[in-house]
C-alpha cells in the first residue's frame, strides 16, 4: 500500500464553475415549474430585500441549513428571484454521475467541485476568488453532509468562515474599505397534507424487509425498533453487545457501532494519520478522500485492491449516514415531518436507496437572516485563526437554528 502524502489535488481533478447563460435560464425555468408543483417556495418579501440589498460590489456567501436533496434547487431559485448570479460548492463525488454527464451540467449551472475530507486547497483558493469577485454570490452549505433532520441545524464546518476572512484580508490589499457579508439562510420543509398513512405504508414495508412482526405499535415506537433491528444485525458482524430498543440507550449503541465500523476499516491504513479528537463524521470522510486518492491512481493497484477501497468507502458512507438517525429526534411527540425524515434514512439504509423521495407535496419555507460583516475580525483572526473560525461558525449556526425554530412556532397551515 502507498503512503498517504499531502497532495492538495483531488481524485477526479478540481472543476471550476463555468456559467452558461442559456443552460442556467432553462434550468431557472425548469426549477421553477418543479418547484411550483412539488415543492412550493414561500418567502417574505421582506426576507427577499435583505439578499436583494446586499451591496453589489462587496462579497457575499450564502450559508443555508442542509436537510433535503432540494436545498441547492431552493437556493437556485433566489437567485432568480434576486437577479443576481450564484456559485455554488459542491461535493465532487456529484460531478461523476452518469460517467460525467451530471458534472458537465453542474458546472455550466456555476458549481465547482471540492473533495469533503481533504485538504482541497485548490477548491478553497477558487472559492476566496469567487468571494471578491463581487457580481457572484457563494452557496454553501456548512453542515456539509445532508442531514435529514430540518429542525435541527448540525454544527457548522469553519471553513466558510476561513474563506470569507481571507477573501476581505487579500481584497484590502487594493480595496482598503472592500468587505463581505455572511447571510444565513433557513429552509423547513412541512407537507401540505397530513402523512400519517403514508408513514404506516413505509413502515410496514421496512418491516416486512426486516421480518419485523407487524404490531400495533405508535409509529415512533416502530421506528425505533427498525434501528434497533438493524444495529443488532451490525452487532453480529463487529461482535458488540446487544442492542436495547430504548431510546437512551439506543443512542449510545448507535455511536458504538458507528465507531467499530469505522475502527475495522481504519486499522486496514495505518498510513493514514487521523486526529482521533475530531467528530466520527469528519474521520470518515478524511479516509474516504484518502480512499478516493488512491482510486485515482489505476496504475498503482490491482483489482482486488480496488474492489477492497469501494467497499470500504461504501461501508464509510453507511457509518456517516447512521450519524443523522439521532433517535432522540423523535422523542416524546415527534411531528409527522421528523418522523418522515427518519423514515426517509431507514429507507435508504434497507433498500439501499440514494436518494430517497419525500413523502409527499411539500410547502418550502425560507428564512433570512441578517448580514455578519466580518471585517471587524479581521485582525482577531490573524492572532488566533482557530479559535476565531470555531466561535463565528457557532454564531452562524446558532442564527440559522434561531431562523428555524421561528418558523417552527407558526404551525402547520394545511
Amino acid at each position: 500500500m502507498q503512503r498517504a502524502d499531502n497532495s492538495t489535488n483531488s481524485a477526479i481533478g478540481f472543476r471550476p464553475a463555468k456559467h452558461y447563460g442559456w443552460v442556467i435560464g432553462i434550468f431557472h425555468f425548469l426549477n421553477a415549474l418543479d418547484l411550483a408543483w412539488h415543492n412550493r417556495l414561500r418567502i417574505d418579501p421582506d426576507d427577499l430585500e435583505i439578499l436583494k440589498n446586499i451591496p453589489m460590489d462587496s462579497g457575499l456567501i450564502l450559508t443555508a441549513n442542509h436537510s433535503d436533496e432540494m436545498d441547492p434547487k431552493v437556493v437556485f431559485e433566489l437567485s432568480r428571484l434576486c437577479h443576481r448570479r450564484f456559485t455554488f460548492m459542491i461535493n465532487s463525488e456529484a460531478f461523476e454521475e452518469f460517467h460525467g454527464l451530471i458534472g458537465w451540467f453542474l458546472q455550466h449551472l456555476g458549481g465547482f467541485s471540492v473533495e469533503r475530507g481533504g485538504n482541497d486547497q485548490m477548491a478553497r483558493s477558487y472559492a476566496v476568488e469567487v468571494i471578491k469577485n463581487d457580481s457572484d454570490a457563494l452557496v454553501m452549505f456548512p453542515e456539509g453532509e445532508i442531514s435529514y433532520l430540518n429542525d435541527l441545524v448540525q454544527p457548522f464546518k469553519t471553513g466558510v468562515i476561513h474563506m470569507d476572512l481571507q477573501a476581505i484580508a487579500e481584497a484590502r490589499k487594493t480595496r482598503p474599505l472592500w468587505t463581505a457579508y455572511l447571510l444565513p439562510l433557513a429552509i423547513k420543509y412541512r407537507y401540505r397534507k397530513p402523512i400519517g398513512s403514508i408513514l404506516d405504508k413505509k413502515i410496514r414495508a421496512i418491516e416486512k424487509h426486516l421480518l419485523i412482526r407487524a404490531s400495533f405499535f405508535t409509529l415512533q415506537v416502530k421506528i425505533i425498533r427498525i434501528m434497533a433491528k438493524i444495529l443488532k444485525r451490525q452487532t453480529l458482524i463487529n461482535r458488540t453487545r446487544t442492542v436495547s430498543g430504548k431510546i437512551t440507550q439506543l443512542k449510545a449503541q448507535l455511536h458504538k457501532v458507528q465507531a467499530a465500523l469505522l475502527t475495522k476499516i481504519r486499522i486496514k491504513y495505518p498510513q493514514l494519520k487521523i486526529d482521533p479528537q475530531t467528530l466520527l463524521v469528519d474521520r470518515a470522510q478524511k479516509i474516504i478522500f484518502f480512499l478516493r486518492e488512491q482510486l485515482s491512481r489505476k496504475e498503482l493497484f490491482g483489482l482486488k485492491s480496488r474492489i477492497q477501497f469501494q467497499k470500504d468507502i461504501k461501508d464509510l458512507k453507511e457509518t456517516i449516514q447512521m450519524a443523522g438517525w439521532q433517535p432522540q429526534y423523535i422523542g416524546l411527540a415527534p411531528s409527522e415531518e421528523r418522523l418522515a425524515e427518519i423514515v426517509m434514512k431507514l429507507e435508504r439504509e434497507v433498500f439501499n436507496l440514494k436518494r430517497p423521495r419525500p413523502l409527499g407535496n411539500r410547502d418550502v419555507f425560507v428564512r433570512i437572516g441578517n448580514p455578519l460583516d466580518l471585517s471587524g475580525y479581521v485582525e482577531a483572526y490573524r492572532k488566533d485563526p482557530s479559535a476565531i473560525s470555531h466561535r463565528l461558525a457557532e454564531e452562524l449556526r446558532d442564527n440559522t437554528q434561531s431562523l428555524i425554530e421561528k418558523e417552527l412556532k407558526k404551525g402547520t397551515p394545511h
